[in-house]
This record gives structure tokens, C-alpha cells and sequence, in this order.
């Protein structure tokens, strides 16, 4: 798919293509969820990915191996930076135009036939109500939660990613972290109550 186009590209020699090959395979769907929560849009999300594997190749393909994964999200993160800076204003513009449906990654990754059917709308609202509060956190927490939890990066390699200290990394992450729970213990009690 994607990482064939990029590892095959006539601009790069063929040193480490195998690596780079296999550092995609098992980062692209990441780096595409992170995009997508963050951009809410597929398309923009494939081409933010994209865009960044191919600025990856170009500018990183002769760094150590071991410093590849944090230089990698950390160009996600930008890039999505990036992207939202050049268009808040448009989006203010057009933003009448602008359709509400947004694919529910989450639901995505559970298959339909495991789950009795109570549950799995009990599951889906429960689902639904994460997926809520992920897009309501502020942008460095997003990325601290992304880069920490879902990524399961260190605190150094979130705070490389990210560009900040590791102390900034615990504090977004904790601040995160403490949102989800407000809202999933308001959810519990509404739910019950």
C-alpha cells in the first residue's frame, strides 16, 4: 500500500528498505488513527500520513533505527500542527458547511459477533462517550495519551516526540488522564441514575 510506493521511490537508495518497510507496516494504521482523531477526516488524515512517511524517507532514512519511532510522531505531530493552523481559517469560512458524521475508530477494532447485543450497545454508548472525550481534549494532551498510552512510548520518547520536557509529558498525560475519568464516572452515574 502505502509503503511500498515510499520504500520503492527512485530517490532513495536501496541501504535499508527493508527496515523502513517494516517500521511503516507496523506504524502506518497507528499513525493514521492518531491523524484521524485528530483531524477527524479520513481523507486528510491518509494524506497527512502519507505526506509525513514520504518527508520520513527523505529526511530520516539514515538515522539510527532506534531513534526512527519517536522522530516519526513527532513529524505526525507537526504535521497535524501543521494542518490545523493552515486551516483554521477556512474552516471558520465554510464551517456551515461542515458535516458532523465521524467514524468511530474505536467500534472499528470490535468485531460484531463476539459481543451479546445488550452489551455491545452498553459497550458502543460507553465507546462513544470515549470517543467524545479524546476529541475534547486539548491538543498536547491528545498527544501525550496518544504517544503514551495508545503508542506505549516512554516518557523520554513521548518528550522527544512532542518537543517538550518530560515533566510537561506526566503533566498533559495526568491532566488527560483525569478528564477521561470525569467524564466516564459522570457517564457511569447517568447511566444509573
Amino acid at each position: 500500500m502505502i509503503t511500498t510506493a515510499i520504500a520503492t521511490s527512485k530517490t532513495q537508495p536501496m541501504d535499508n528498505t527493508l527496515q523502513l518497510n517494516q517500521f511503516f507496516v507496523e506504524n502506518e494504521k497507528k499513525a493514521y488513527v492518531i491523524a484521524n482523531m485528530s483531524l477527524k477526516n479520513p481523507d486528510d488524515a491518509l494524506d497527512v500520513v502519507q505526506d509525513v512517511m514520504i518527508k520520513f524517507v527523505e529526511k530520516y532514512r539514515k538515522k539510527d533505527f532506534s531513534d526512527w519511532a519517536s522522530l516519526f510522531y513527532r513529524m505526525l505531530h507537526n504535521r497535524i500542527t501543521d494542518f490545523h493552523r493552515k486551516n483554521t481559517q477556512r474552516k471558520s469560512l465554510f464551517s456551515f458547511f461542515h458535516n458532523e458524521e465521524e467514524d468511530n475508530v474505536i467500534d472499528q477494532a470490535v468485531e460484531d459477533n463476539e459481543i451479546p447485543i445488550l452489551q455491545k450497545l452498553d459497550y458502543q454508548q460507553q465507546m462513544q462517550s470515549l470517543q467524545n472525550t479524546l476529541n475534547n481534549l486539548p491538543t498536547r494532551q491528545l498527544q501525550a495519551f496518544i504517544c503514551r498510552i495508545w503508542e506505549g512510548l516512554s516518557v523520554e520518547d513521548t518528550a522527544k516526540s512532542m518537543k517538550c520536557s518530560q515533566g510537561s509529558v506526566k503533566t498533559h498525560l495526568f491532566r488527560a488522564l483525569q478528564q477521561i475519568r470525569t467524564q466516564i464516572e459522570f457517564n457511569e452515574d447517568s447511566y444509573n441514575g
